[in-house]
């Protein structure tokens, strides 16, 4: 009889920490979703202010160009490399603007550019942005 308590104690503590469990994982993958989305926002807020205060926009296959205003001959380049979306200026450095790209598609028409994004856990994001004008 005093094996049967012993069992049913240790069942009973159990099964009370599964919804504890349960409620844990979704606050860790729930937390690791808005991480994602704050850093998609941040990327796209960059990228725009970059391009409002540049000129000469111009798709060279995948990679975006333009030039910042103000700044003679410096070529900024925005493109995938990897798994991560990254910022080159005059083809130097390693800025990385966002990570964990599947496949990344950038494209200029009508005046705005258009980036669309895959992420590796298969999350898709994508935006417009419009010239200043």
């Amino acid at each position: 009889m005093l094996e049967s308590l012993v069992v049913f104690t240790i069942f009973t503590a159990c099964a009370a920490s599964i919804p504890l469990l349960y409620d844990s994982t979704y606050r860790v993958i729930e937390a690791g979703q808005a991480e994602k989305k704050i850093e998609w926002e941040l990327f796209v807020i960059g990228l725009r202010n970059d391009l409002h205060s540049a000129e000469n926009w111009r798709m060279e296959g995948e990679k975006l160009h333009y030039s910042i205003v103000g700044q003679e001959n410096s070529l900024v380049t925005v493109s995938q490399y990897n798994d991560k979306i990254r910022r080159q200026v005059d083809r130097l450095g390693h800025e990385i603007m966002l990570q964990n790209v599947k496949s990344a598609a950038i494209a200029i028409e009508g005046g705005r550019v258009y980036v669309h994004v895959t992420f590796t856990n298969g999350e898709k994001e994508g935006a417009a942005i419009s010239p200043v004008r």
